[in-house]
């Protein structure tokens, strides 16, 4: 009976180790995917705050954060 229980125990730990082991490369794998993009920003000619360059917006050559910005800009730099 002592030996059965010997061999469970020696059973679950090695079951233990492989599935620990799958986990850690399933983990892996998801975190290759979630590979993140770094999004191209441009910086507000008025405010210098950076805003992300699809939701820049253009006039006169530069970039804004908002059209109240470009609006200032345009009308001070007449």
């Amino acid at each position: 009976m002592l030996k059965l229980l010997f061999w469970l125990v020696i059973a679950l730990i090695v079951g233990l180790f492989f599935a620990i082991r799958q986990a850690n490369r399933a983990r892996a794998a998801q975190a290759e995917e979630r590979e993140t993009q770094a999004l191209e920003s441009v910086r507000c000619a008025q405010c210098g705050v950076f805003v992300p360059e699809a939701k820049a917006v253009r006039r006169d050559g530069q970039d804004f954060c908002s059209w109240e910005h470009a609006e200032q800009w345009h009308q001070e730099h007449r």
